[in-house]
């Protein structure tokens, strides 16, 4: 990370009144303006009034109540949310100014972080918790890679996204290449450079470990950023301890327990091209992968016969993919993550560690601690939470949007 102390983000960067009179209208149909105030984006669509005929994904829209306006942001006619709150200022010029000022503060605030200083990969925009509804922006060693949730969200950012990378270049983030990803939720594709032409992987560092990171085709925007200090959490208990990463993927928290000092460490997940990406991550770190066992297998496979020829280990990690893509998930997914985390716990050496996590933002951290409370009566072991987490520093949240807390993370004991 680079510091540019001296660099100070324009709150007011953009800020103007419009009076053009063409911006969409949001009618709310329910007392939303404290929650609006309050930090709360999003705007569903049985929370205001019917959009008047011809509004466009990604137009600019200012939003009402009975007592007037009260926030700006865009429209999306077609999605529940119907609409992102960019600015409480009803009047914000939501342009080029606007973008650059937005995306300074977010790259400011990292290159000020102490927790980022020994790490050269990081969240730089973190959507609606840095107050640019619908964009994800990550940096890997120079490369931005970018995201926008859905048409409506790409309408909006596409012509915006030069402002914003110059933006996080003056924040005191230098970007040499840029990736934009496929649309979140639209019809795929392979992608496109937007500056340079990123590299088929890219070797970023994060406290001592080493990453190869695929920015085209890799999962999230290549690696999971999130889980950073969470890495560093488990690897304090890792020296001297037997480890299983389950849905390991490229072997992050693998290689964090192996750099302090674990005996042996198990990574097992159900892509192959991921447990060989795993392998040259220990090989990049300094580390003997054949020192330790990789296997490409189903995790709840693996568990099962771990159980059946009761073989345990000291820490396990159980950081499964997303089990509620939708709020109507939700109830199947609490119950999917309390059958896991209690397979997972049952391969605990007593007096050991489960650390378990959940990346559904439907599943909220009351679910979340549920599902180990009902983990705890299937397998039949005491789980205490030592720690209980969500993403790193880079991926700040809102107090007033829950929504925007979708990672939870919990560091347990077993006995």
């Amino acid at each position: 990370v680079v510091r540019r102390p001296d660099q100070r983000p324009d709150p007011d960067a953009g800020k103007r009144t419009t009076g053009d009179g063409r911006r969409t209208t949001i009618r709310l149909t329910k007392p939303l303006r404290d929650a609006i105030a309050g930090g709360h984006p999003w705007i569903y669509d049985r929370a205001c009034a019917p959009l008047a005929p011809g509004a466009k994904p990604g137009a600019l829209a200012v939003i009402v109540d009975d007592r007037g306006p009260l926030a700006c942001g865009y429209v999306d006619p077609d999605g529940p949310i119907r609409a992102r709150v960019c600015a409480l200022d009803p009047d914000a010029a939501l342009d080029d100014g606007w973008a650059h000022g937005r995306a300074r503060a977010a790259a400011a605030a990292r290159a000020a972080d102490p927790l980022l200083a020994d790490c050269d990969a990081l969240r730089a925009i973190h959507g609606e918790n840095d107050r640019m509804p619908g964009l994800v922006v990550d940096l890997y060693a120079g490369c931005a890679v970018l995201v926008m949730d859905g048409d409506a969200a790409a309408r909006f950012w596409r012509p915006r996204l030069e402002a914003v990378l110059r933006g996080l270049a003056d924040g005191g983030l230098p970007i040499e290449t840029a990736w934009l990803r496929p649309v979140r939720g639209g019809e795929g594709g392979a992608g496109e450079a937007l500056r340079g032409e990123p590299p088929a992987t890219i070797a970023i560092r994060e406290r001592g470990a080493r990453f190869d990171v695929d920015v085209r085709r890799g999962q999230k925007t290549g690696f999971f950023l999130d889980q950073r200090d969470n890495r560093s959490l488990v690897a304090r208990y890792a020296a001297g301890a037997r480890v299983l990463n389950l849905f390991a993927y490229t072997g992050g928290f693998s290689v964090h327990a192996a750099l302090a000092g674990a005996a042996h460490v198990t990574t097992v997940d159900l892509a192959s091209p991921a447990i060989e990406s795993a392998k040259t991550n220990f090989t990049r770190s300094g580390l003997d992968p054949a020192a330790h066992a990789f296997a490409a297998v189903d995790a709840f496979a693996f568990l099962e016969d771990a159980r059946a020829h009761r073989r345990t280990w000291d820490v396990v990690i159980c950081d499964p993919p997303s089990f509620a893509p939708n709020e109507r998930a939700r109830a199947k997914a609490i119950g999917a993550y309390a059958k896991l985390f209690a397979a997972s716990a049952q391969v605990v050496e007593p007096g050991g560690l489960l650390a378990a996590a959940s990346c559904s933002s439907h599943v909220t951290e009351l679910d979340f601690l549920g599902a180990l409370a009902d983990a705890q009566r299937r397998a039949r072991r005491t789980i205490v939470a030592r720690v209980i987490a969500g993403a790193a520093s880079d991926h700040p949240v809102v107090p007033g949007f829950p929504e925007g807390r979708y990672l939870k993370f919990a560091l347990t004991a077993c006995d």
